[in-house]
């Protein structure tokens, strides 16, 4: 019998191939996340050219990407150095983040239903369907479910309808460190692990669903703060002794 492709999660999305730039970018960019470049270290053009055995100009790029990035800052004729960027620095970024999206999910529910906001939650429905699918699976790749869990959180954002903190969390993810973070896979490393977050994020669909404003912003924050919490577990692992 012929399978109803129909009922099929939406497949993830190409990711169009980094440049040299970017690629250097990431790299060091995740060393510095991770402490293996210490806060107030020059970042020499030179030795980032031969440690990636690329030339300088894709460094160049590279740096203006991590200083957009937050991660470093170019002084004029002194060169690039490494900003501090502390574990406390890292849950202060997914505290804002995670209020932003708490935010959303309650505004979510509080609104009339209208033709908007029907097609607002039908996005969402359709996040959490993907991820329960995810969660089932065994061979699923945690960077995929990550994707899916920001798709989520952003559909809901769009389904609040609030502009301004669609432009705020946009910037956030343009001006800040945080797509670094997810370079490599934080959360969802087992199929428990993904099945617990799968059962919270269906109960701030739940919640959205019957309207319930101040549960669904509840259920949001305890969601991405549980996040939050293994992201901070992972990355304090991964960091050198002494560097925090």
């Amino acid at each position: 019998m012929q399978s109803d492709h129909s009922q099929q999660p939406e497949q993830i999305q190409t990711v169009r191939p980094l440049t040299t730039a970017e690629q250097v970018a990431d790299h060091c960019g995740l060393m510095i996340v991770e402490g293996r470049i210490a806060a107030g270290e020059r970042m020499g053009e030179e030795r980032l050219a031969e440690m990636c055995g690329v030339s300088r100009g894709p460094v160049r790029e590279a740096l203006r990407i991590l200083e957009k990035r937050r991660l470093i800052e170019i002084i004029p004729r002194r060169g690039a150095f490494v900003r501090t960027v502390s574990l406390d620095t890292i849950a202060d970024l997914f505290n804002v983040r995670n209020a932003l999206a708490g935010m959303a999910a309650g505004t979510m529910a509080g609104r009339n239903v209208t033709e908007q906001a029907t097609k607002g939650f039908d996005r969402v429905e359709r996040r959490v369907l993907q991820l329960s699918a995810m969660s089932k699976d065994p061979a699923a790749q945690p960077l995929d479910f990550s994707y899916q869990v920001t798709r989520f959180v952003f559909a809901t954002i769009l389904g609040s309808g609030n502009s301004l903190l669609l432009d705020i969390w946009g910037e956030l993810n343009e001006n800040t460190f945080w797509t670094t973070i997810w370079k490599v896979p934080q959360i969802g490393l087992t199929q428990k692990e993904r099945t617990a977050t799968c059962i919270q994020i269906e109960n701030v669909l739940s919640e959205i669903r019957i309207g319930n404003a101040a549960q669904a912003e509840a259920e949001m924050r305890k969601c991405l703060d549980a996040v939050r919490d293994r992201v901070l577990e992972n990355l304090e692992n991964h960091r050198p002794s002494g560097i925090r």
